[in-house]
């Protein structure tokens, strides 16, 4: 599995750095750079949630089914690389996140 590092604290699946999901989607089917692609597993936190206890503890490794075709670390859709960056400060939606490891085969 991959270490994932993830600057989108305002995603609801965000715990320290960490994702506590599992899993997650990476998408950008026809990418050509980072800002192409998106953490399609990212939802924005409530309020509520932001302000509450911690559910869950986030994981360092992960599974990620990346469907950035494009990139050099996907073999048949999952992420080979040995660690990746999840960046989105202050997201709001999947869009403004990305992978920061993508790197394009062209």
């Amino acid at each position: 599995m991959t270490i994932l590092k993830c600057s989108a604290t305002t995603c609801a699946y965000n715990e320290d750095m960490l994702c506590s999901r599992g899993e997650i989607d990476m998408m950008g089917e026809s990418a050509h750079s980072a800002e192409e692609t998106c953490c399609g597993s990212f939802r924005e936190k409530s309020q509520g949630t932001m302000n509450s206890a911690k559910n869950g503890c986030g994981c360092e490794t992960i599974q990620i089914d990346c469907k950035a075709c494009g990139c050099t670390y996907n073999d048949k859709c999952k992420c080979t690389a040995a660690s990746i960056s999840v960046d989105g400060n202050d997201a709001r939606k999947c869009d403004e996140t990305k992978c920061s490891t993508f790197q394009c085969e062209c």
